[in-house]
């Protein structure tokens, strides 16, 4: 089993877009050659670093949590195109993110499994980190066209006010994109969330923004 499938293991609706609700939206966007919609934010990382540091585990891997349990409550998050060119909706979103690798000067991406249990998606995560080295840097990445994640890439260094991502090809990316920041002195971080218009609107990105808040403050 190739590391790819070894995390295929989400269900999937397929969707009949003749019924689908965001059908006339999904029409409207499908022939932008950039259909993405992207915003940044600020959000409080005060509470969330403060409990990070007491129970002496990961920032990074506590605000990665937050996000996957912030996008598997948003249904429009959730959507994706399949292998076939199906419009799907997967049950569950894990993630993905670009981990250092120093002895190779490089980053490798690395697929984490959602959990909804804190520890549990922990436990995880550092076995997948620790295995990092020893993994084509995007042998995952090349392997999303049917699969069900959303990126999480992390610039601890820098506060940035706004971001503008990659796009795979002409018609922009299905699966959400998101890029965490610096956290300032007043314990505030930028987080920039790219979403395909097609799945999801401006009020599913405000939303997506109200739980990540919520999981932030309840870690």
């Amino acid at each position: 089993m190739s590391k790819i499938e070894q995390y295929k293991k989400a269900k999937k609706q397929i969707i009949d877009v003749s019924t689908w609700t965001r059908r006339d939206n999904y029409t409207f966007f499908s022939d932008f050659y950039n259909p993405n919609l992207g915003v940044t934010v600020r959000v409080d990382a005060a509470h969330a670093y403060a409990a990070a540091k007491e129970k002496g585990v990961s920032f990074f891997l506590s605000y990665f949590y937050a996000v996957l349990c912030a996008v598997n409550e948003v249904k429009e998050f959730r959507y994706r195109f399949d292998g076939e060119g199906n419009i799907v909706l997967y049950d569950r979103i894990d993630g993905i993110a670009p981990i250092r690798v120093p002895e190779k000067d490089n980053f490798a991406e690395m697929v984490f499994p959602f959990s909804e249990n804190f520890d549990t998606f922990c436990e995880t995560a550092h076995r997948v980190i620790a295995n990092a080295a020893s993994t084509d840097p995007y042998e995952l990445a090349d392997g999303m066209a049917d699969y069900n994640v959303i990126l999480v890439s992390a610039l601890p260094k820098l506060d940035f006010t706004s971001f503008c991502n990659t796009q795979r090809d002409k018609h922009g990316n299905d699966y959400p994109l998101c890029v965490i920041g610096k956290m300032g002195e007043d314990k505030m971080m930028p987080v920039s969330v790219t979403v395909h218009h097609g799945f999801a609107d401006g009020e599913h990105i405000s939303r997506f923004f109200e739980l990540l808040q919520e999981k932030l403050n309840r870690l």
